[in-house]
C-alpha cells in the first residue's frame, strides 16, 4: 500500500480488540493517511476517513490527542484526515482547530454546526477567517466569541452577522461600542440601534451617520418656532384653518428626505428672514458655504448642517450620495465660521436683497419707450450677494 507501512503489524494489531490495540490500529491508519494522502484517490480518502471514525470511539483519548498535536499544523495532512480530529472532543480537536492547516471553510462551518460553542470558541481564534465562517460563529450568539471577532478590524462581518451581534449586544454595552465602530455597519442597523443602545453609543452613531435631531435628541424639538400660515386667496373656496407648522431641524431634514425642496427652502427663508428668490440661488451653489452661513446664523448643530448639506446635494445632483472630500470641505468651512460672522453676512445679504428688490420694482414701474411698447419687460435676474473677503 505505501512505503514504510508494515502490513504484518497492521494484521497483528487488528487481532487485538482492546482499547490499546484499537489505538495502535488507529495510529497506523492515521499516519498512512498523513504520509500518502496526496496520492490517494478521493474515494480512498473518504473510505479511510470513515474507518478512522468507526475506530475513534474505541481508542484511547490520550493516543488521539498525541496524533492531533503531531499533525495539527502540517501542510501535508489532508482535509479529510484533519476533519476526523476536528470533530473529536474539544481537548483533542483544539490543536487542529486552532492551527493554520488545510481545513476548508466548509469543514470549519460543519464543525461549528455539529459541535457548537466549545469548538466555535477555538475556531474564532484562527487567523484569516472568511465571512462564511464568521457568519456561522455569529449564529452561536455567544458574547465572548462576538467580542473577540468584533475587536479584530480585519474580520469581515456580513450584515446578517452584525444583526446577530446586535441582538446579543442589547444587554452588553461593550458589544454595542464594538458594533458601532465597525466599518461594515449599515445605516439601517445603526438607526435601529439608536432606539435601544446606550446613550454614549447613540451619540457615537449620530456623529458617524449624521442622523437628524429628532433621532439624536429623542424627538425633542429644538426650535419650537411656528410658521405663520399663508393667507388664503380671495377666489379660493372656504376651508378649515390650516394648522401651524413647527419649524425644527427635524422638519427641514424631513422635507429634504421626502424630496420636497420647495418646502425646505420656504422654512429656511422664514428662519433666516431671507427672500425666497435669494434662498433658491443660495441652494444652487456647489461648495455649501452659503448653507453653512445660514446654518451658523440660525443655530444649527454640526450634524444637522451635514445632514442638510448631503440631502440638498443629493436632490440637486440626482445622485446616490456626495463624495467624502466634498462633505469634509463643507464641514471644515462650517467649523471655521463663527456664528457672529455668519449673522453679519446674513444681515448684509438681507440688505442687498432688499435693495435689489426695490430696484426691480422701480424698473418694472417705469414706462416703456413708445417704440418698444409691445415688447414684454423681462424681469431682471436677482444677483447673488457676494461674500466678504476672508
Amino acid at each position: 500500500m505505501s512505503e514504510g507501512f508494515d502490513l504484518k503489524e497492521l494484521a497483528l494489531v487488528a487481532r487485538d480488540k482492546s482499547p490499546d490495540g484499537r489505538s495502535k490500529m488507529f495510529a497506523l491508519l492515521a499516519r498512512l493517511f498523513w504520509r500518502r494522502g496526496a496520492i490517494m484517490k478521493p474515494k480512498e480518502k473518504v473510505m479511510l476517513a470513515e474507518i478512522l471514525r468507526l475506530l475513534r470511539p474505541k481508542t484511547l483519548p490520550q493516543a488521539r490527542m498525541e496524533l492531533a498535536y503531531e499533525m495539527a499544523g502540517s501542510t501535508l495532512a489532508e482535509p479529510d484526515l484533519l476533519k476526523v480530529f476536528a470533530e473529536d472532543e474539544i481537548e483533542i480537536a483544539s490543536p487542529v482547530l486552532f492551527a493554520n492547516n488545510r481545513l476548508e471553510p466548509s469543514d470549519l462551518i460543519a464543525v461549528i454546526d455539529a459541535r457548537g460553542l466549545s469548538h466555535g470558541a477555538v475556531i474564532a481564534k484562527r487567523n484569516g477567517l472568511g465571512i462564511a465562517v464568521i457568519d456561522a460563529l455569529a449564529r452561536l450568539e455567544d458574547p465572548e466569541i462576538l467580542r473577540h471577532l468584533l475587536e479584530d478590524p480585519e474580520a469581515p462581518f456580513s450584515i446578517p452577522a452584525l444583526s446577530s451581534a446586535a441582538l446579543v449586544a442589547m444587554t452588553d454595552v461593550g458589544l454595542q461600542k464594538l458594533i458601532a465602530e465597525r466599518r461594515e455597519l449599515p445605516e439601517s442597523l445603526a438607526e435601529d440601534m439608536m432606539t435601544w443602545a446606550d446613550p454614549e453609543v447613540c451619540e457615537s452613531l449620530n456623529g458617524r451617520f449624521l442622523f437628524d435631531a429628532m433621532v439624536a435628541s429623542a424627538q425633542q424639538p429644538l426650535y419650537g418656532q411656528k410658521a405663520t400660515a399663508l393667507p388664503e386667496e380671495a377666489a379660493a373656496p372656504a376651508a378649515a384653518e390650516p394648522a401651524d407648522i413647527e419649524l425644527t431641524p427635524s422638519s427641514m431634514i424631513s422635507a429634504l428626505r421626502s424630496g420636497n425642496l420647495a418646502l425646505f427652502q420656504a422654512q429656511v427663508a422664514h428662519l433666516a428672514n431671507l427672500r425666497m428668490g435669494l434662498v433658491r440661488k443660495l441652494m444652487n451653489e456647489n461648495g455649501g458655504d452659503s448653507i453653512a452661513f445660514i446654518a451658523r446664523a440660525i443655530g444649527l448643530r454640526r450634524d444637522e448642517f451635514a445632514q442638510i448639506y448631503l440631502q440638498v446635494r443629493k436632490l440637486r445632483t440626482k445622485s446616490g450620495g456626495v463624495g467624502a472630500a466634498d462633505l469634509g470641505q463643507a464641514l471644515d468651512f462650517f467649523d471655521r465660521t463663527e456664528p457672529a460672522q455668519a449673522s453679519a453676512i446674513i444681515s448684509r445679504w438681507r440688505r442687498e436683497s432688499a435693495r435689489d428688490a426695490l430696484t426691480e420694482s422701480e424698473d418694472v414701474a417705469a414706462p416703456a419707450p413708445p417704440a418698444e411698447a409691445s415688447e414684454p419687460v423681462p424681469e431682471p435676474e436677482e444677483t447673488l450677494p457676494t461674500e466678504p473677503a476672508a
